[in-house]
């Protein structure tokens, strides 16, 4: 994160390289360490300001354009989502923007191929 200093030029030090070594040193120092509630403020407030800041997420956002995610991650994002319940004013949310716009012909044919999918692998274990 920057501070507004940083933002607009004026105290950027250079990026240090760490080795491995002390990587794993002060990881080590830090495990189990807990982190105060004002802290915790402090960095909740920091990173809400930062989301309200129209030019950093379309930086972030042309920053994150094209990276492919490894199969490995991808396992790990579907595990980490299995089992969450969507609450229901979510679920109406959801369905209220949704409701009414037109789906393109892929996005029909993407749903139906999911259909399929669905009713074959039904009643097997990988099902929820």
């Amino acid at each position: 994160m920057f501070t507004d200093a940083e933002k607009d030029g004026y105290n950027v030090k250079p990026k240090r390289v760490q080795s491995e070594e002390t990587k794993q040193k002060i990881s080590l120092a830090l495990k189990g360490k807990k982190v105060s509630e004002e802290t915790r403020k402090k960095l909740s407030s920091k990173s809400k300001r930062f989301w309200q800041d129209e030019e950093y997420k379309k930086k972030l956002s042309l920053a994150l354009k094209g990276t492919k995610r490894s199969e490995e991650t991808k396992k790990k994002i579907s595990l980490a989502s299995k089992g969450r319940v969507t609450s229901e004013e979510t679920k109406k949310k959801i369905r209220k923007s949704t409701t009414g716009k037109p789906k393109s012909e892929e996005q029909k044919q993407n749903m139906r191929d999911a259909w399929v999918i669905r009713k074959q692998n039904k009643g097997s274990i990988n099902e929820k």
